[in-house]
């Protein structure tokens, strides 16, 4: 499994946790934009 692929499933297992769904998705929504984010640099970068 990537590295990248480990950390969402942890960040995933641990965001399941959080029992308000409300609150679950505004958690989610910037973490996977950055994670995105992150991934599409790293990319360019030649990594």
């Amino acid at each position: 499994m990537g590295r990248l692929k480990e950390l969402r499933t942890y960040v995933d297992r641990e965001l399941n946790k959080i029992a308000d769904a409300d609150k679950r998705n505004s958690a989610m929504v910037p973490l996977y934009g950055v994670s995105l984010a992150a991934a599409m640099i790293a990319r360019e970068a030649g990594a």
